[in-house]
């Protein structure tokens, strides 16, 4: 048993995430139905915006490779890429993994930096001038 009376405030934040994720786990953890999809991509939007995680869209669904994914735009496109996300790639950046968070690229041993700019993904080249991706 835990007892919260004596937990901090990022002890309960932290306990609270846990909890919440381990519930969209349990519950969600086969194939589904868009209904069911729907649900959960609500309950998985209070998850996101107890942890701060904000989106200017992710109501759009679409089937894509298979499978329903949703389209996200993050608001902060420094730590979050936008792009098309399954549940379960959403469910990863409920834990700060998986596709949705950028990671560093590297380019021969050397740390590039990428910004974005309008949506669209600039590498800063040594000379200050600017390569776009893709």
């Amino acid at each position: 048993m835990i007892d919260i009376e004596g937990l901090s405030i990022d002890e309960l934040e932290r306990l609270r995430d846990s909890v919440n994720q381990r519930l969209l786990q349990l519950r969600y953890s086969n194939r589904h139905t868009l209904p069911e999809l729907l649900r959960m991509l609500e309950e998985l939007k209070s998850v996101l915006n107890d942890q701060g995680k904000q989106w200017r869209s992710l109501e759009r669904w679409q089937w894509m490779d298979g499978q329903i994914r949703f389209w996200l735009n993050p608001t902060d496109q420094v730590q979050y890429q936008a792009g098309w996300y399954t549940i379960d790639e959403l469910l990863q950046w409920s834990r700060n993994r998986g596709p949705v968070i950028v990671h560093e690229e590297t380019d021969d041993n050397e740390k590039e930096t990428w910004t974005y700019v309008d949506g669209v993904r600039i590498r800063w080249l040594p000379d200050g001038t600017m390569q776009r991706d893709g």
